[in-house]
């Protein structure tokens, strides 16, 4: 049998931090992805031979803690990711009886173990030949077993200063996460519920990276119940707290931000274009057009995007914002007419038709009538006379500030 003589420096950082109560450190050692790693697996080591080197070392419950990671690595290194799966389930729940007498020095630790569940269990459901309902059946799994963390966070009724709640929302954004893969978004509202009825210090207390992470994924679910200026209202804050170096947070922040601001008639600027290529690729084509109120233009850009829009969930909000197209492309007709107020509906419907929408009179008179129902443009329909009529002042207003009212 191999000697497990080489363990012995990471079994002595191990208790060293113990005894410091330092979360930060044994974070890392009880990381799947931690530099150490490599190392133990580097030692070809076999898991009969863990259980009784590490027992004597180390108390309850950091000797199972420790005992599971070095099972996961040699389990992960393997690709065995079900039986990696198991033993990482295994370490969180150790940890979680543990958890009672452990005050927030714990927290590090807490987010890093439950996020590589999350992750193996993910691993574990693209394995091959693990059938689409298997798939989810371990994210579940999962998700059942880290919103037990989640309540030994929130339920803490330690001294606020070493609470337990502080790791309240490093909980949720996994979770969160989880339930988004899984399409379960209600279940989110359980969470919320839960946080709403707890005792909880304020949001702007815990780490920024917690606040943008929750931020980001409550705007998506207003979104997703097209309350739209509140999932704006918390897309702009994650944005605004996101660090500028996470260009690629940034991204995902904006592929629902944008997508609701073209909706609105906002318009991303060249700097903000420039900044973020990805997002540059996906919606310039689109904003151009709405711009200039091609509408021609706008729906080969929706065309062109159509699949990536959807796979991200903002394809039906894009489409929304060819009405912001039209407008434009109706308020240039009024100017091309030397700001007429009496025009005749057939010169809208030409307009549409030579934009490729060739609908009938009746849909062009449908559309401005629409128009003017959403505040887009200020007059009325003469119908006996197949004219519109527009107000005197400010027959156009700006949109944004239409889109807010």
């Amino acid at each position: 049998m191999k000697s497990l003589v080489g363990l012995a420096p990471y079994l002595n950082k191990v208790y060293s931090q113990l005894g410091n109560e330092n979360g930060k450190k044994l974070a890392t050692l009880f990381s799947l992805f931690d530099s150490h790693v490599n190392s133990i697996v580097y030692q070809n080591l076999e898991i009969d031979q863990l259980n009784m080197n590490i027992r004597p070392n180390l108390d309850s419950p950091w000797n199972e803690i420790t005992y599971n990671h070095l099972k996961t690595i040699i389990h992960y290194d393997k690709s065995e990711y079900e039986a990696a799966f198991e033993s990482q389930k295994e370490l969180v729940q150790s940890f979680q009886r543990g958890m009672p007498n452990m005050t927030r020095w714990c927290l590090p630790i807490l987010y890093v173990i439950n996020n590589d569940l999350r992750t193996i269990a993910t691993q574990a459901g693209t394995a091959s030949g693990v059938a689409v309902e298997g798939r989810r059946k371990k994210l579940e799994e999962a998700a059942n077993i880290i919103s037990k963390s989640f309540t030994y966070c929130i339920t803490d009724r330690g001294i606020l200063a070493t609470s337990k709640k502080y790791g309240t929302y490093s909980m949720i954004s996994i979770l969160f996460r989880i339930y988004f893969k899984l399409k379960q978004q209600n279940l989110c509202k359980n969470i919320l519920r839960a946080v709403k009825a707890a005792d909880m210090p304020p949001l702007e207390d815990f780490p920024k990276s917690d606040r943008v992470t929750f931020r980001y994924y409550l705007g998506r679910l207003y979104f997703l119940e097209e309350d739209y200026a509140k999932a704006e209202h918390e897309l702009n804050l994650a944005f605004r707290e996101c660090t500028n170096k996470s260009i690629k947070n940034k991204e995902l922040i904006l592929q629902t931000l944008l997508s609701i601001k073209l909706m609105r008639g906002i318009l991303p600027t060249a700097v903000l274009f420039k900044k973020f290529p990805r997002a540059r690729q996906l919606y310039e084509k689109l904003a151009t057009s709405i711009k200039k109120g091609d509408v021609k233009s706008f729906n080969v850009a929706l065309a062109q995007s159509e699949s990536i829009l959807i796979q991200q969930g903002t394809y039906f909000a894009i489409e929304k914002s060819e009405s912001i197209a039209i407008r434009q492309l109706f308020r240039k007709v009024y100017l091309i007419l030397n700001q007429n107020t009496r025009i005749p509906i057939n010169t809208f419907k030409e307009a549409l038709d030579f934009e490729g929408l060739q609908l009938e009179v009746e849909e062009a008179e449908w559309m401005l009538a629409n128009m003017i129902y959403k505040g887009y443009m200020k007059g009325y329909l003469s119908h006996e006379k197949m004219f519109l009529v527009l107000s005197k002042d400010n027959p156009f207003p700006p949109v944004a500030q239409v889109a807010q009212s």
